[in-house]
């Protein structure tokens, strides 16, 4: 296909899908308008006629992170269901996508479909009687669990070690007992350790504190 072509065919999606692809490879220091719009094959000039800037470009990530996650609209499901869903959901694309991960957790929501989850994500709260400022807190303590969590959880792909620094378990087996008990003595709980059961541990807790008990 001719570049030509190929810009008249150009799509917001596919600048936006492509743009993710990048940051997955890249990271998002790689991430630039002219390796865009050579990846996609087009002059990247032309990238301005589906996106403003690259604050818009980075906006328009987010958005095709949070639509990745599949959030029907359920209104038999109960608030309680309806938000661990989302929350595995949403775990589930950020842990696919570990690059994004500081994208995500230091921009706002600013497009229309992103706006959107936001708007059902605090309608559900609101269905469960969180209203006013407790359901400004809610969705902020929500969202800051779910990426807090999985950045740590995928630390490693994000940032590798570079040292030759043991890991957690070795060096809380070598502490003095006497002077830190309660860590030497938890040592042998890490061969049980599993982030999804520590996932679903802190969203329980969490949810149980922010919605009402059901009646």
């Amino acid at each position: 296909m001719a570049k030509a072509e190929r810009e008249r065919s150009l799509t917001r999606k596919a600048v936006l899908e492509a743009a993710l692809q990048l940051i997955d490879r890249d990271g998002l220091e790689g991430l630039n308008m002219r390796k865009l719009g050579a990846a996609l094959g087009v002059e990247a000039m032309s990238l301005y006629n589906h996106i403003k800037n690259k604050e818009d470009l980075l906006d328009g990530v987010i958005e095709m992170l949070l639509l990745q996650a599949t959030y029907p609209e359920r209104p038999n499901v109960s608030p309680y269901v309806e938000l661990w869903d989302f929350a595995h959901a949403y775990r589930d694309v950020l842990r696919a996508h570990p690059r994004a991960l500081p994208l995500v957790a230091t921009r706002q929501l600013r497009t229309e479909p992103a706006l959107a989850i936001l708007e059902r994500l605090v309608a559900t709260l609101h269905r469960a009687n969180v209203t006013g400022e407790q359901a400004l807190y809610a969705v902020n303590s929500f969202a800051g669990f779910i990426v807090g969590h999985t950045f740590f959880d995928v630390t490693e792909i994000i940032a590798p070690s570079t040292s030759e620094e043991d890991d957690t378990a070795e060096r809380w087996g070598r502490l003095p007992a006497k002077r830190y008990p309660h860590l030497h003595a938890s040592v042998s709980d890490f061969s049980r350790w599993d982030p999804d059961q520590e996932f679903d541990f802190g969203l329980r807790a969490l949810l149980q504190g922010l919605l009402p008990p059901e009646k």
